[in-house]
C-alpha cells in the first residue's frame, strides 16, 4: 500500500505513526549516503557498517521520542565520523533534552559545515537554529550595593567581568548565583521560562556590607612612643632641680673615675703584662666597679644636664612636649675591660 492510499484510508489525514515510518525512511536513505563515501576519511568498512547500524537505531529511537537514547547513538556514530547529518542529530536531541544551550551550539557548528559542504539539510538546519534562538533564556546579573567586588559564579561556573551586566544564555529552569567576597559569601535563585530575561542585582546583606568611615574601626597597634608629656611652663624650677641633679651625677662620676685611674695605676705596678698575682684580685674588683660606676654616674649626668638645658631654653616660648625633647637623644656606651679603660660616652642633642 502507498503513502497515498493510506492516506486516503485515513480520510485524507496522514497519522503521526505513518508520518515517523515515512521519516525513518527517508533518513535511513540519508544514512547510506552519509557513510557510502566513508572510504576516503579512513574508516574501515567494519567501522563504517557499525556506524550505519548506530545511525539507524538512532533514528529509530529518535522517532519514538527516546531523544536521551538517540543521543548515545549519534554520540557514538560521531566518534567514527561527525558529519553535518549527525551533528543536527544530535543538536535536535539535546534540544528535546533541555539542554538548549547545548544544542544552539551543535545547530551552528551543524549549519557552518552544512554550508561548507552545500548540503540540501543545511535549510532544515538552519530553521532549527532559528527557532531554538528564539527560545533560550536570558539572565543579567549585576553588583549592586556591598558587592561590588564580588566573585560571582552561576551554576557553580565564574562569571568574568565581561559577562556581569550583560547578557548570559541559560537553559529554562533554576539556577544558583553565588556572590564571594572577603567576609564571606551569599546566593541568590532565579527559575526562567524558555524566552525569557530576568535581570538580578546582587546586593551584599548587611554582615557582609564593608565597614564605612562610621563603623567600628580595626583596633590600631600602641604607638611605641610614650604619650607626650607637658614639660612645666616657665617659672618652673623642675628645669634647675634636673640640671643639677646632672651636675651631681656628673660629680660623682668624676670622683668614681679618678679612684678608677688610682686602682689602675696600683694594678700596674703590680702586674707583669696581662700576669698579675693572686693578691691583686681584690685591687682588680675595686676598679672594675669604680669604672662602672663612673660610667652610669656620667651618662646619667650628661641626660639630667641635657634635659635641664633644654627645660631652660624652652622657658619663655610655650610649653615643649616630651616628644620634642625625644628628639634630642644620648646614647651612652659603657666598656670595662681589664684595666678599665673603656669609658666611652657618646650622645648628641
Amino acid at each position: 500500500m502507498t503513502l497515498g492510499e493510506r492516506t486516503r484510508l485515513f480520510g485524507g489525514r496522514v497519522p503521526d505513526v505513518v508520518l515517523r515510518q515515512a521519516r525513518v525512511s527517508a533518513a535511513a536513505l540519508v544514512a547510506l549516503l552519509v557513510f557510502t563515501s566513508g572510504a576516503v576519511w579512513g574508516q574501515t568498512p567494519q567501522e563504517l557498517a557499525k556506524a550505519r547500524t548506530l545511525y539507524q537505531q538512532g533514528l529509530s529511537l529518535e522517532a519514538g521520542g527516546d531523544w536521551a537514547s538517540a543521543l548515545a547513538k549519534f554520540e557514538e556514530v560521531g566518534r567514527v565520523r561527525l558529519t553535518p547529518q549527525v551533528r543536527f542529530h544530535i543538536a535536535l536531541c539535546k534540544e528535546n533534552l533541555g539542554r538548549l544551550n547545548e544544542a544552539l551550539g551543535d545547530y551552528r557548528v551543524a549549519e557552518y559545515e552544512a554550508e561548507q559542504a552545500k548540503a540540501k539539510e543545511l535549510a532544515e538546519i538552519t530553521k532549527r537554529r532559528e527557532q531554538l534562538e528564539a527560545r533560550i533564556p536570558k539572565l543579567v546579573i549585576s553588583r549592586g550595593a556591598g558587592a561590588e567586588r564580588a566573585r560571582i559564579e552561576l551554576d557553580g561556573v565564574e562569571l568574568g567581568d565581561a559577562k556581569v551586566g550583560k547578557e548570559v544564555s541559560v537553559d529554562p529552569g533554576p539556577h544558583r548565583i553565588v556572590a564571594k567576597l572577603p567576609k564571606g559569601q551569599f546566593e541568590e535563585s532565579v527559575t526562567l521560562a524558555e524566552g525569557e530575561t530576568k535581570e538580578i542585582e546582587l546586593v551584599a546583606p548587611d554582615d557582609l556590607q564593608p565597614t564605612t568611615g562610621g563603623g567600628p574601626t580595626e583596633p590600631t597597634e600602641p604607638d611605641d612612643q610614650p604619650p607626650p608629656i607637658k614639660i612645666e611652663p616657665s617659672g618652673s624650677a623642675l628645669p634647675w632641680i634636673v640640671a643639677g641633679a646632672g651636675v651631681v651625677s656628673l660629680a660623682a662620676g668624676g670622683y668614681f673615675f679618678l679612684q678608677k685611674n688610682d686602682a689602675q695605676k696600683k694594678l700596674d705596678s703590680v702586674c707583669r703584662g696581662d700576669v698579675c698575682p693572686r693578691s691583686s684580685q681584690s685591687l682588680q674588683d675595686d676598679g672594675e666597679q669604680y669604672a662602672m660606676l663612673s660610667n652610669v654616674f656620667v651618662g646619667v649626668g650628661i641626660v639630667g644636664l641635657g634635659v635641664g638645658t633644654i627645660m631652660l631654653l624652652s622657658q619663655g616660648g610655650g610649653s615643649e612636649t616630651t616628644e620634642t625633647v625625644a628628639k634630642r637623644r644620648v646614647r651612652v656606651d659603657v666598656s670595662t675591660q681589664r684595666a678599665f679603660t673603656g669609658v666611652n660616652v657618646v650622645g648628641h642633642f
